[in-house]
């Protein structure tokens, strides 16, 4: 249950005080950026985490969801479980590390989370693997199964306390010729007509790769999968445009992002055109809305090289057609991330970087607007 009144203050008192945040990093002065480290190699006897998904209630509090996996780096179907901190202070403070969902057979990796702001329940969507089974192992002939790598989907009505069993949306979405598909990592969204829009990879019945979503529009009671948006696409996000279009932001492998739009709500999309601005080395990158009395901007972010390095957060005013503003957060080595507006007004952004390896950590990032916006 979501703490409230006395119980609450106190327990922000407690969490004030307490060693959760270690790691941490002080905010620059000249800038306001705020860092600190939420999961590293061997905590919890965990190998690597990896795959960040970062989302906040309606309540404030930040859940910021990674990969556990437990005896090496791999996707599925090695052993990997889900594991989860929070925050009640936007970022300062978490609780511990606790795995929140770990199947007693297979496993489960890819997390993406998302706000049912009329409600206020938390989704997370991910993978589950049963023995043996990953993206590339996962067979055809059957909407569901234990040769099918599924969509599974929890969720938590206290912010995060508990979660709920695990329901396959498989058979909903799934076309039985498909070899295997997945949701995208990170942080998926709620449009402004209320539908729940998730980025999903697809490796059809000749083993192409395409791009797609799946969406609710019942607030996850029914799900239904729309069209590819275009073959050599993998993991995208979604962002939505003013007037209700939908902004699809791909992996490629080609260089550079590639990019569509919807004017369906994210069911099928016009003409794939690569942004040459947005450099990309093949990896998950984060997009989102930021609007405030003054600004209405996407940010994006990613590692801008063409090697996992140099993890950068980009501003755009123009609905993504050019990225004027840029700041780099960390130059090294970095990989998957995403990014969220908060309710105060900055930008969070949770990613993987290293001194050596891009995935020797996950670690939160807050700062104020300012500090990418140049104009």
């Amino acid at each position: 249950m979501v703490l409230r009144g006395s119980l609450r203050y106190l327990f922000y008192v407690l969490l004030l005080i307490s060693p959760f945040a270690s790691g941490k990093t002080a905010p620059e002065p000249s800038t306001g950026i705020f860092q600190v480290d939420l999961f590293h190699q061997g905590d919890l006897g965990v190998h690597t985490f990896r795959i960040p998904a970062l989302v906040q209630s309606k309540h404030g509090v930040l859940i910021a969801v990674a990969d556990a996996r437990f005896e090496s780096t791999r996707d599925l179907p090695a052993k990997i479980a889900l594991a989860m901190r929070r925050s009640f202070d936007n970022g300062a403070h978490w609780t511990p590390i606790r795995i929140i969902l770990q199947p007693q057979a297979g496993g489960v990796g890819d997390a993406s989370l998302l706000l049912d702001r009329e409600t206020g329940r938390i989704w997370c969507f991910h993978g589950y693997g049963p023995p043996g089974i990953g993206f590339h192992t996962a067979k055809p002939g059957s909407p569901t199964g234990p040769d099918t790598l599924q969509l599974h989907a929890i969720y938590s009505d206290d912010d995060g306390e508990t979660w709920s069993v695990p329901r396959d949306l498989t058979p909903q979405v799934k076309d039985p010729a498909w070899q295997a598909f997945f949701a995208t990592s990170g942080t998926a969204i709620e449009t402004s007509a209320g539908r729940f829009l998730l980025p999903i990879v697809v490796r059809d019945a000749q083993g192409q790769i395409h791009s797609a979503n799946i969406y609710s529009d019942d607030h996850g009671k029914t799900w239904r999968r729309g069209e590819f948006i275009g073959t050599g696409t993998d993991e995208s996000h979604a962002v939505e445009l003013p007037g209700g279009v939908i902004l699809q932001n791909m992996r490629t492998g080609r260089g550079t992002r590639a990019i569509a739009r919807s004017t369906d709500g994210g069911r099928t999309f016009g003409a794939l055109t690569q942004d040459s601005m947005l450099i990309d080395p093949g990896c998950n990158a984060g997009i989102t809305r930021y609007r405030n009395q003054k600004t209405d901007a996407l940010i994006f972010t990613n590692a801008a090289s063409h090697k996992r390095e140099n993890l950068t957060v980009r501003a755009s005013y123009d609905e993504g057609r050019t990225w004027p503003s840029s700041r780099v957060l960390y130059p090294g080595p970095a990989a998957y991330s995403t990014v969220i507006a908060l309710q105060n007004g900055e930008i969070a952004v949770l990613y993987e970087r290293g001194a050596v390896d891009s995935i020797e950590k996950i670690t939160f990032a807050r700062f104020p607007f300012g500090w990418i916006a140049t104009r």
